[in-house]
């Protein structure tokens, strides 16, 4: 008798570690996080997405930086974008967060105000440098999660990216915001392989510069590769690169979005 109440109780506690398992594995991808106000909310299994099918992403300072211009194209399979800009301020963390209805659009775009404005009385947020922005495309497929630093300067001599992989050297403009950032995506088609960025330097001001150094890392040890410059209408290939240290070198006289291909 003893045997087989022994056998039902280990029956019982396999049965039980065989449930909980299977709810553990239901639910490993659900884990809650919090949005810039604190509200909890499930996160969700996103789609893993080659860069070639990601969209293209820019983020352009208004002329006194207190608010930007988000630009969105190359959109694919989506119906809704939610978009949350992260900042700090002074110490603190602020936040700017919606959703777009694309409506079968593939380019669409936002301003996003850092600060608040009540009865045309604008209060801004101070000291504003850096921060990331977030963006899930929800689709009949599922969802694709991305984010991309910011880095907001003015008058500064380098004009870096957060991650420090892509840098600018030169003569900027003093009274002039730049914002340099990841662009999550490619702006056009290109069939090379991109073994380096892209990143984007974006302004309200003159895209123009002048023998202006730039240093762009790339993602494996090559011995030649192509810089490219989307200037806003085509890509254009730079002349006289090369590579130094895991580096594509070159210099360059106009901002856009610079990538590197094989």
């Amino acid at each position: 008798m003893k045997k087989i109440w022994l056998i039902l109780l280990i029956i019982v506690i396999l049965i039980g570690i065989g449930v909980g398992s299977f709810l553990f594995i239901k639910n490993k991808n659900k884990v809650t996080e919090e949005d810039t106000l604190g509200n909890k909310k499930t996160q969700e299994t996103t789609i893993e997405t080659p860069l070639a099918d990601r969209p293209f992403v820019v983020l352009i300072p208004r002329a006194d930086g207190k608010e930007f211009t988000m630009e969105i194209n190359r959109i694919k399979n989506t119906k809704t974008i939610e978009y949350e800009l992260v900042y700090l301020s002074q110490g603190l963390s602020r936040g700017v967060i919606g959703s777009i209805e694309t409506n079968g659009e593939t380019n669409v775009s936002r301003k996003m105000l850092l600060g608040s404005c009540s009865k045309d009385v604008c209060k801004y947020d101070e000291g504003v440098e850096e921060g990331t922005l977030t963006l899930r495309f929800r689709g009949t497929d599922g969802v694709r999660k991305f984010t991309a630093d910011f880095h907001l300067q003015q008058g500064k001599q380098d004009l870096v990216s957060m991650d420090g992989k892509f840098k600018l050297n030169g003569k900027f403009s003093s009274t002039t915001y730049y914002l340099t950032m990841s662009t999550i995506g490619l702006p056009e088609e290109i069939t090379a392989k991109v073994v380096g960025g892209p990143y984007g330097i974006f302004t309200a001001g003159s895209s123009t510069v002048k023998n202006v150094s730039l240093t762009l890392g790339l993602d494996e040890q090559l011995d030649t590769a192509k810089l490219l410059l989307f200037n806003g209408k085509s890509s254009i290939e730079q002349t006289g690169v090369k590579i130094d240290n895991g580096n594509l070198i070159g210099t360059v006289n106009s901002l856009g979005t610079f990538f590197a291909t094989e």
